[in-house]
């Protein structure tokens, strides 16, 4: 359960009057408008100061939720029973543990987050985070875990929760600042982060998957470039000469093509662009 006294950054015995002043210099820290690349980050953290100040500041739903609250740290201060061979966790039980994940993220405690996740991934396999959460939430949590991933550079498995984040997002018109940045992210992987290290023939993989991103057409230039930058490597002079092409059919004055011209030269007496 989401501790809403931490994320007011308050006590438990604080007045009504201290969660509103302490709610709204929160809500100005944290606004989106200020955060510029990290406006995700913020408005989710602004999503669940505003959760948290609905309920604590209405005085029946804060009742509600401190008996709650207090039953549960009662519930987990008893030594749990040992449980029997296949049997299974609670849905209330899970949905506390997702809770607890999407809040460690929102707070930026990622090593917690992740522990957690690859923990609740072993003890329930086969899990449906959708269930447990509501569709933004959902969606900010897998994007927020494929962040944690990437800084911390396990990057295959950031391009699966980015892949498959832009594939449940196809047709959401009222997100589409968020897909076009999963696709930036996944663009700086394959590019930066796995293509430039890999071998030729593993980073022409790569690119591929870039090019379909329906990427602006100065973008595709310059992976077509290094798609014939890899050719070239291998030896194979006419794809590189083919894609070179490509690249210089959606943007002609491409920066680095002179290079790569002149290494095609040295091997084909029948070059032209």
């Amino acid at each position: 359960m989401v501790n809403y006294y931490n994320i007011l950054e308050v006590h438990q015995e604080v007045s009504t009057e201290e969660i509103k002043r302490s709610f709204r210099t929160l809500i100005k820290k944290y606004h989106p408008d200020i955060h510029g690349p990290n406006k995700l980050w913020a408005e989710s953290k602004t999503k669940i100061i505003i959760q948290a100040y609905k309920t604590l500041s209405d005085t029946t739903s804060r009742e509600q939720y401190d008996r709650k609250y207090r039953h549960i740290l009662q519930t987990s201060r008893k030594p749990e029973p040992a449980k029997k061979a296949g049997a299974t966790e609670s849905t209330d039980d899970i949905q506390v543990r997702v809770r607890i994940i999407f809040v460690d993220l929102l707070n930026g405690h990622i090593h917690n987050a992740i522990e957690n996740y690859e923990n609740l991934l072993k003890d329930c396999v086969g899990i449906n985070l959708f269930l447990h959460l509501n569709h933004r939430d959902f969606i900010d949590c897998k994007f927020l875990l494929a962040e944690a991933y990437e800084k911390l550079e396990k990057y295959d498995v950031a391009i699966n929760l980015y892949e498959f984040i832009l594939e449940k997002g196809k047709g959401i018109t009222h997100r589409r600042h968020l897909l076009h940045e999963i696709k930036e992210r996944i663009r700086n992987i394959y590019c930066r982060n796995l293509a430039r290290y890999a071998a030729p023939e593993k980073a022409l993989g790569y690119y591929e998957k870039v090019l379909k991103l329906d990427l602006y057409k100065n973008e595709n230039a310059f992976i077509y470039k290094k798609i014939a930058e890899c050719y070239l490597e291998l030896e194979k002079y006419e794809k590189a000469l083919q894609h070179l092409n490509i690249a210089l059919s959606l943007k002609p004055n491409l920066q680095g093509t002179n290079k790569l011209k002149a290494k095609l030269k040295q091997h084909m007496s029948n070059f032209a662009t």
